[in-house]
């Protein structure tokens, strides 16, 4: 398989919620960033990975896995994934966004999300939404929206480079979007949703790294 894709992981979050920056916590006996990073090694079609995040918490995971790439973490996540940008070789057909705090992303979900975005432009992994989800103002629920119509997004979020790199520079500098894809949106690509796995979690608060420990051992 021809090697077209590159990985931005970003992974600048200060892990205000959990006291200390998250990406070094260990879940399983390993670092969050290195188990995230290893889930995208294992993908063949990939060609390289940019982490963008601290100098030194990049010392800590470039010791222990070989020919990545650095770039700078910046104080939004849309400036990171512009900073990751800058690092992407020529030539590259695809480019995958990973939030460096989901450490049990799927290799085959990877694949999956990747294949699709190469046959339709843009992809995103996820899953639809388990509760019935309410629309409060002021302190009263106002609406009940359709569950089987929401879905929660996840990561990585794929795309063909040159859709990533137009949207970017149209949308760049609304730097509070949560998400790329929010940017690829107003372009007006549609962007296919890949049905992903609940255990993709993004480890935000102390209880994440509670349930991502319980995850591993179940693994094993």
């Amino acid at each position: 398989m021809k090697k077209d894709t590159a990985v931005i992981i970003a992974a600048g979050g200060k892990g205000t919620r959990m006291g200390q920056p998250k990406q070094l916590l260990k879940i399983g006996g390993q670092e969050i960033l290195i188990r995230t990073v290893s889930a995208f090694k294992k993908v063949k079609r990939i060609k390289e990975i940019i982490v963008v995040t601290t100098p030194e918490t990049f010392k800590v995971v470039s010791r222990k896995i070989k020919g990545l790439k650095f770039a700078p973490a910046g104080k939004e996540r849309i400036e990171s994934v512009k900073n990751g940008l800058k690092e992407v070789s020529s030539g590259t057909d695809l480019i995958a966004v990973q939030d460096g705090a989901r450490p049990l992303v799927n290799p085959s979900d990877i694949e999956i999300c990747l294949k699709a975005a190469k046959k339709d432009k843009a992809a995103v992994l996820g899953v639809f939404v388990k509760d019935t989800i309410k629309r409060v103002k002021n302190g009263k629920i106002v609406e009940t929206l359709k569950r089987e119509e929401l879905f929660a997004a996840q990561t990585p979020q794929c795309y063909r480079a040159e859709v990533l790199k137009r949207a970017l520079k149209k949308y760049g500098n609304e730097i509070f979007a949560t998400d790329e894809s929010q940017l690829v949106e107003k372009l007006g690509i549609d962007i296919t949703a890949v049905i992903g796995d609940y255990k993709n979690i993004k480890i935000t608060t102390p209880e994440d790294l509670i349930i991502a420990g319980a995850l591993c051992k179940k693994k094993k």
